[in-house]
C-alpha cells in the first residue's frame, strides 16, 4: 500500500512538471510572435512616416483617407531624409460592401391590449407572433448547401413538427369561468381558448390512423414534457378522429402525395394550470419574459384571476409557387381579473375584516354596527397596470420589425395615459408603440367604470347539465340559446368517456315544453356522426349540425348507461367523481366564432375502498389467535399445578440462589474440630 502511494505521488509530480515545461515554451513562443509583430507594425510606421500615437488619438482620422500615393510620397521622403533601409507598405484597399447591420430585426410581433368589463374586471390580452426560416419541404438541412438556422422560433418545436410529421397544432390550457352574458364575446372569438383543463388538437400527415395514432402518441408525450402536463395520459380512450375540421384561412400542405393529413383531438378535463405549465410557456419566446410585454407575466397574478387561458398555435404555410415553407405559431395568454380584489390584496396579502369606518352600508336600507347591506362598488377608480400585475414593462422586445404595442379598448369615460420617467403621455387611439428600453407603465382612471367599449353580441349561448337516475342511468341534456334575429348554425363536437354508454335511440328534440317531432327533428338537425365507444379502447365521438331559430331556445337530451370500473381503474379520489370533458360548438353562420359548455362530473358506483383494510385486519387477527394456540401446543408442555411448584422450588430463580447462598456459607463458615 505505501509504494503505490509513492508511486501516485512520483506520478503527480511528473504530470504538473510537464505541464510547467509545455506552458514555459508556449510563452516563449508568444512572446516571439509579439515582438514580431510589434517590430513590423513599428518598421511600417518609421516608413510610412505616420506617427502612431498621433493615430490613435484622432478619433477622426479613417484609415481609408491614406491613400497608396500618400504612403508612397511618405516613403520617398523617409529614403531621401534617411540611409535606412525603406520598408514598402502595402495598400489599404476597403470593400464598402462588406459592413455590420446594427438595425437587425426578426419576424416577431407582440401586443397587448387591455380591456376593462363590467362590474370592474379587466381582460388582458398577450399576443405573440412569430415565423420560423424558410426551409423547402424534402431537402435535409445536413446537405451540403443547406442549413439550420434558428432565430426567434423555438428549435424545439421544429424538432417536434419533423418527428412527428405534424402540420399543424393546437394546445390549450384554460380554467375559470368566463361570464358571456356579462362580458360578451370570448378573446379571439373563442379559436384561442379550451375548455376547462387541457384540450389537445394536431393535424398530422401519416399512412394510415395507426401510423397517425403512434404519432399522436409521440407528440403528446413530448408536449406533456416541454409543458410539465399530464398529457402522457392521452391514450385511445381519450382520442378521437373528429370530422369537424379546424377553421383555417389557408389550405394545410401534403409533403408526401402518398400519405394523408389526419385530425386528433384530446382532452383532459382535471388537469390543473399553474406556474409548471406558464415557466416553459415564457421560455419559449424570444424574450424569455425579460424584455417587452413579456415581463408581465408573473405566474401569481395571472393565476389569481377568475378567468385565464394559454393558446399556442403552429401551422406549416407553403407558397405553392416557389414550394418554399415556413412555420408560423402565434402564443396568446388571456387573463380576467377583477381590479378592486387585486389592490386590496396588495395592500393587504392576509385577508383582515373591514373596519367599521370603511364599510360601504347601502342607506336606503337599515344598518347599524351589526347589520350593514353592502353598497355596489364604487364607479370611480384609477391604478397602474404595475399594481394589478405587480411589475413593470420592461420597454420594447428589440428585436422585432416592429416595436411592441400595447392598446387600451376603452371608451370615451376613460383615461390612458403611458408614464415614462416620471412623465405621462397621451394618445389619440389610446395605443403606445414601446421603442426604448426604458420601464414604462400604462395608467387607468375614469369616474364611470361602468361605461366601457361595446363589443359584439354572443351569437348563440349553450349550457350543458347531466340528468341523474341513479347509479346504472342517467340523462345529458344541451340547451342552445339564441338571443339574435338571425337563425344559427352550428357544429356540435362531444366526446363522452367509454364508461358512458350512449343510446342515440333515445335523442330527441325541445323546444320550450313541446318535443319536436321526427321530420322536424331530421331537418334542424344533420349531418350527424357517431362513432359509439368500445370498452378501454375508443370514446363515444357524437357531431352534428344545428340550425337555431331566432330568439328561440332548443334542448337536445339523451340517455345513457354507466359501467362499472375494475378496482384499479379508479383514481386515488374516486368518491369526487370523474370529469367529463367540455362540448366543442363552433358557429358557422351568420358569423364565425366557438365556445366551450362547462365540464361535468359523473359519480359512478364506487366500491368501498376501506373494505379490503377491514378484511386485512380482522384476517390477520384470526391468524394470530390460531397461530398461537398452534404454537403453544407444539411448544409448551401441559403439567399440574403441583408439579409446576415442584419444579418452580427445586429450578427456579429463588432456588438457584439459595443454593448459591449455601455453598458461599459452607466455604468460609469456620470448620469444626473433631
Amino acid at each position: 500500500m505505501r509504494l503505490f502511494s509513492l508511486r501516485l505521488k512520483l506520478e503527480t509530480l511528473l504530470a504538473v512538471l510537464l505541464i510547467l515545461v509545455i506552458s514555459s515554451a508556449t510563452g516563449t513562443q508568444e512572446e516571439n510572435i509579439v515582438s514580431r509583430d510589434e517590430g513590423s507594425e513599428v518598421g511600417r510606421s518609421e516608413s510610412s512616416g505616420l506617427d502612431v500615437e498621433s493615430l490613435s488619438r484622432d478619433e477622426s482620422l479613417s484609415l481609408s483617407s491614406v491613400t497608396s500615393a500618400e504612403t508612397e510620397s511618405l516613403t520617398s521622403e523617409k529614403s531621401i531624409t534617411s540611409e535606412e533601409p525603406v520598408v514598402s507598405t502595402p495598400s489599404i484597399h476597403w470593400d464598402e460592401s462588406i459592413g455590420v447591420n446594427e438595425d437587425v430585426s426578426y419576424q416577431f410581433d407582440e401586443k397587448l391590449t387591455l380591456r376593462p368589463l363590467p362590474n370592474n374586471f379587466l381582460q388582458s390580452s398577450f399576443m405573440f407572433e412569430m415565423n420560423s426560416t424558410e426551409f423547402t419541404p424534402g431537402v435535409s438541412s445536413i446537405d451540403f448547401d443547406k442549413y439550420s438556422h434558428y432565430t426567434v422560433f423555438p428549435k424545439v418545436f421544429n424538432s417536434i413538427l419533423h418527428t412527428t410529421s405534424a402540420r399543424k397544432l393546437q394546445i390549450r390550457f384554460t380554467r375559470g369561468f368566463w361570464d358571456a352574458e356579462s362580458w360578451g364575446r370570448l378573446p379571439h372569438d373563442g379559436f384561442k381558448a379550451g375548455g376547462s383543463g387541457v384540450e389537445l388538437w394536431a393535424v398530422i400527415e401519416a399512412d394510415s390512423k395507426e401510423d397517425a395514432y403512434l404519432k399522436w402518441k409521440k407528440l403528446a408525450n413530448l408536449l406533456g414534457g416541454i409543458f410539465c402536463a399530464s398529457l402522457n395520459f392521452i391514450d385511445s380512450s381519450k382520442t378521437t378522429f373528429p370530422h369537424t375540421s379546424i377553421a383555417d384561412d389557408f389550405e394545410l400542405p401534403l409533403f408526401d402525395s402518398n400519405k394523408q393529413l389526419f385530425l386528433l383531438r384530446a382532452a383532459l378535463a382535471n388537469e390543473p394550470v399553474c406556474t409548471e405549465n406558464l415557466t416553459p410557456f415564457v421560455k419559449l419566446l424570444p424574450t424569455k419574459g425579460k424584455s417587452g410585454i413579456s415581463t408581465l407575466l408573473d405566474g401569481h397574478k395571472v393565476f389569481d384571476s377568475y378567468w385565464h387561458s394559454l393558446s399556442i398555435d403552429i401551422s406549416t404555410r407553403c407558397d405553392a409557387t416557389s414550394n418554399i415553407c415556413y412555420d408560423h405559431m402565434e402564443a396568446n395568454v388571456d387573463v380576467v381579473l377583477h381590479v378592486p380584489s387585486t389592490l386590496s390584496r396588495n395592500e393587504m396579502s392576509i385577508p383582515k375584516p373591514v373596519s367599521g369606518d370603511n364599510l360601504r352600508c347601502d342607506e336606503t336600507k337599515f344598518y347599524d354596527a351589526f347589520h350593514c347591506f353592502p353598497k355596489s362598488e364604487s364607479t370611480e377608480t384609477s391604478y397602474l397596470i404595475s399594481k394589478i400585475y405587480g411589475r413593470q414593462l420592461k420597454g420594447s422586445n428589440l428585436i422585432s420589425n416592429h416595436p411592441s404595442r400595447v392598446c387600451a379598448d376603452v371608451s370615451e369615460d376613460w383615461n390612458i395615459l403611458i408614464e415614462l420617467n416620471g412623465e405621462y403621455f397621451a394618445t389619440d387611439n389610446n395605443c403606445f408603440d414601446l421603442t426604448n428600453n426604458a420601464k414604462n407603465d400604462i395608467y387607468f382612471e375614469s369616474s364611470n367604470t361602468t361605461s366601457i367599449s361595446k363589443s359584439d353580441d354572443v351569437p348563440v349561448f349553450v349550457s350543458r347539465s347531466l340528468i341523474s337516475y341513479g347509479n346504472d342511468r342517467g340523462g345529458l341534456r344541451t340547451v342552445f340559446r339564441n338571443p339574435t334575429n338571425k337563425d344559427v348554425r352550428v357544429k356540435y363536437l362531444e366526446a363522452l368517456p367509454w364508461f358512458m354508454r350512449v343510446f342515440l335511440s333515445t335523442m330527441k328534440l325541445e323546444t320550450g315544453d313541446e318535443a319536436v317531432e321526427k321530420e322536424e327533428l331530421r331537418r334542424l338537425l344533420s349531418s350527424m356522426h357517431y362513432l359509439p365507444a368500445i370498452d378501454r379502447k375508443r370514446p363515444t365521438n357524437l357531431e352534428y349540425d344545428i340550425t337555431i331559430p331566432a330568439f328561440s331556445t332548443y334542448v337536445v337530451s339523451y340517455q345513457f348507461e354507466k359501467t362499472l370500473l375494475e378496482f384499479a381503474e379508479y383514481p386515488p379520489d374516486a368518491n369526487h367523481g370523474f370529469e367529463v370533458e367540455s362540448a366543442v360548438i363552433t358557429v358557422v353562420e351568420p358569423v364565425n366564432y366557438q365556445i366551450r359548455t362547462s365540464t361535468l362530473l359523473l359519480v359512478l358506483s364506487t366500491p368501498d375502498f376501506s373494505m379490503p383494510y377491514n378484511v386485512i385486519i380482522l384476517s390477520s387477527t384470526v391468524m394470530g389467535l390460531i397461530f398461537g394456540t398452534l404454537f403453544n401446543l407444539l411448544v409448551k408442555r401441559l403439567l399440574t399445578i403441583e408439579e409446576a411448584d415442584r419444579i418452580k422450588a427445586t429450578s427456579g430463580p429463588k432456588y438457584k440462589l439459595r443454593k448459591l447462598k449455601e455453598k458461599l456459607l459452607s466455604k468460609f463458615a469456620p470448620r469444626k474440630k473433631d
